[in-house]
């Protein structure tokens, strides 16, 4: 079996007007999984800002039972890391910032298998 290595999602400014999706665990093979995940969310501003997150299942919608994060503030240029659960086919993470143009996300870690 071979390893093939790939940037599961670009960095991104996160949206502040809607919960957007940074990325999907891939569908096919159906046995896909995230694992170890880890995403960076860095305050590039003078002044505090907050960061939603979710974790959401497959044909679910963000809510209370798979937020990571709920308005959580982060300083102003600083930045938060946050452990994501394991992800199967079809799972993905959305997020959403307090602010525009305030937020940007990286993720620093994971290994996708299937």
């Amino acid at each position: 079996m071979a390893l093939t290595y790939s940037k599961i999602f670009e960095p991104n400014q996160v949206d502040n007007a809607a919960l957007e999706t940074l990325f999907t665990v891939p569908a096919s093979p159906t046995t896909s999984l995230l694992r170890n995940g880890r995403i960076r969310f860095v305050n590039t501003t003078a002044g505090a800002v907050t960061i939603t997150c979710h974790a959401v299942p497959v044909a679910g919608s963000a809510s209370d039972t798979n937020a990571l994060l709920k308005a959580v503030s982060i300083n102003a240029n600083s930045y938060l890391d946050v452990d994501l659960p394991v992800l199967k086919a079809g799972d993905f993470v959305q997020a959403q910032a307090g602010a525009a143009t305030s937020i940007s996300a990286h993720m620093i870690d994971g290994v996708l298998f299937s």
